[in-house]
């Protein structure tokens, strides 16, 4: 047997792999334009228009609403953000129930903590790993307010059925597609099914910033209020400090310019992307069948 490189043999890849996740030139550039513009982050929690973040969260906000046809797109600075924001922006409080799965990440489960909620976990379809409706039926009680639905491993759980039984039982459809951001069912984009849902854009995921997120909503209302819980909850900005809007608990959830620019490159090229992920994907497929 040969000496392994590790111990002094000879390579057998000469190049070095190229890092994951790829970055390119245009990201180093729109890096660059936000340091030389000296606005590192738009935030301010004074009336105005700066309320709502800077010109690079503004824009990606604008462009992924217009990608996923929905009406409005709210930045944070994580998904885990976003989850969290999503809970109080529907009004989760002390003692309310929200239905998810047990099969995903820490965080689907600890957003309804954040406001006194109880997570109550419902049994996953043995296809995909996705919430099983009939499991989310009989785990309904007069406490329940919210049914949190995970979108994985690029899979959409059975969202057309989840949000008539939402609709059905006055309850709100959460969506966490972190990890499908590109699944869809019936032609519906996975996380625009629901009331709210919400992206990562983390350092593993399709589209990355190093670390952000994007809920995505239809309702004004609602977006507002995400709005509001992402800046502190301060009701500065004159067209929202009417309602329920100025009792909001809010926290700095703020997206800065800097991952809102890599992330609007990154949206830009993300078809490219995918293609090549798909293809890697065959290829290995194609590879490993017969092992």
């Amino acid at each position: 047997m040969s000496k392994l490189a590790l111990l002094g043999g000879k390579p057998v890849i000469a190049k070095p792999l190229p890092p994951y996740p790829s970055m390119g030139k245009a990201e180093e550039e729109a890096v660059r334009e936000v340091v030389r513009s000296g606005v590192l982050s738009g935030f301010y929690g004074s009336p105005g228009p700066e309320f709502m973040g800077g010109p690079k969260v503004k824009t990606l906000e604008a462009a992924w609403a217009k990608r996923y046809g929905v009406g409005h797109a709210v930045t944070v600075n994580s998904a885990t953000s976003g989850l969290v924001a999503a809970m109080g922006a529907i009004g989760l409080g002390p003692g309310d129930e929200v239905i998810l799965p047990p099969w995903t990440m820490s965080a689907t489960a600890m957003a309804p903590l954040a406001y006194g909620g109880i997570p109550v976990f419902a049994d996953v379809e043995d296809q995909t790993f996705c919430i099983d409706p009939e499991s989310v039926i009989a785990n309904i009680t007069l406490k329940t307010r919210a049914i949190l639905a995970v979108n994985l491993f690029g899979h959409p759980a059975a969202l057309k059925r989840l949000r008539k039984l939402a609709d059905d039982r006055g309850l709100y459809l959460i969506e966490d597609s972190a990890q499908a951001p590109f699944a869809s069912e019936d032609g519906r984009r996975a996380g625009t099914v629901g009331h709210i849902g919400i992206y990562s854009l983390n350092f593993h995921k399709h589209i990355h910033s190093g670390e952000g997120g994007v809920c995505v909503t239809d309702d004004a209302r609602l977006a507002d209020r995400l709005r509001m819980i992402r800046n502190h909850g301060e009701n500065s900005a004159a067209e929202m400090a009417k309602g329920d809007l100025t009792n909001l608990v809010g926290f700095n959830l703020r997206m800065t310019e800097l991952s809102a620019a890599v992330a609007l490159v990154q949206l830009a090229n993300i078809d490219a992307h995918v293609a090549r992920r798909e293809k890697l994907a065959k290829a290995l497929s194609d590879g490993t069948r017969d092992l």
